[in-house]
């Protein structure tokens, strides 16, 4: 019997669905598909002409994000350093600024005051938009593993948060992959790896000096007949054994996948905060 465990980055895989435009909700079919086309791409490369071996799917080890920075933006100390960084950025204070000068209500000597006021409370709902966000992907992630036996949820990574430009930078899931791969090698005989990284390479590298097998799953637009778009770094599929090709029009033909077109639009953070301005005018009103 041959050995196969998966090895996923879960934001590589999220953000392929994304720019595939597609959206998943059975991801136990998902990986079984996956799973049969990679024994396929398997068994050509490696035991063409000879009888296939019988092919078990042991693990799906799936690296998500599972925490946060943590801020504590009602304490006026981090108010203050917060502050004190965006008085010492000239392009941001007068971005907020400028946004102030055709409210004739608001004197020139305090526009800065008010920009500040402004930008804080865009953190604050920023902050509060990305924590409940992370939550229901935690809530998510607990249900795929408890609805599918054999997949493992890591929450190994980490979100860096750059609080007044409000962007997020993804810390651990690349390594925590690569470190597992290493230390899993005992329980598999070939890895199928979903990931864009081309830092996996040193861990493919040494598990197939020690005869395991590796195979990249590469995820492309348009249909095998057609054109496609490139698709996965190509260092790391020249690192791999063989590259498992999944295409997004056979994703959709035998319903593992439906185009987002086709569901309700995910709520971005101007939508969240639009209806929570909306709740605030509600209770106020209420309140009057």
């Amino acid at each position: 019997m041959i050995r196969f465990v998966t090895f996923v980055d879960g934001s590589n895989l999220d953000g392929t669905l994304k720019h595939l435009d597609l959206r998943v909700d059975d991801y136990g079919a998902f990986y079984r598909y996956i799973f049969e086309q990679g024994v396929s791409c398997w068994g050509k490369s490696f035991a063409s002409g000879a009888e296939w071996p019988t092919a078990q799917h042991s693990r799906i080890n799936w690296y998500v994000v599972g925490r946060m920075d943590e801020w504590d933006l009602n304490d006026p100390r981090v108010e203050s350093r917060l502050r004190s960084r965006f008085e010492m950025n000239p392009r941001l204070m007068e971005s907020y600024v400028r946004e102030l000068e055709s409210n004739p209500e608001i004197p020139q000597e305090q526009r800065h005051i008010e920009a500040w006021k402004a930008c804080f409370a865009e953190t604050c709902q920023w902050y509060d938009y990305k924590f409940r966000g992370l939550e229901k992907k935690k809530r998510f992630y607990h249900g795929v593993q408890a609805a599918t036996d054999f997949v493992e949820i890591h929450q190994q990574g980490h979100w860096k948060l750059d609080m007044l430009y409000r962007n997020v930078s993804e810390k651990g899931l690349d390594t925590s992959m690569a470190v597992d791969m290493v230390a899993l090698q005992d329980t598999y005989d070939v890895a199928l790896l979903i990931s864009g990284d081309a830092d996996g390479i040193p861990g493919i590298n040494y598990v197939k000096s020690r005869a395991k097998h590796v195979g990249v799953v590469e995820f492309r637009k348009g249909s095998p007949q057609g054109s496609y778009t490139k698709g996965t770094s190509s260092r790391l599929k020249n690192a791999a054994d063989f590259v498992v090709q999944v295409f997004q029009s056979e994703l959709l033909r035998m319903n593992f996948a439906y185009r987002v077109a086709d569901s309700p639009r995910r709520e971005s953070f101007e939508d969240w905060r639009s209806g929570a301005e909306d709740s605030m005018e509600v209770l106020e009103g209420n309140e009057g």
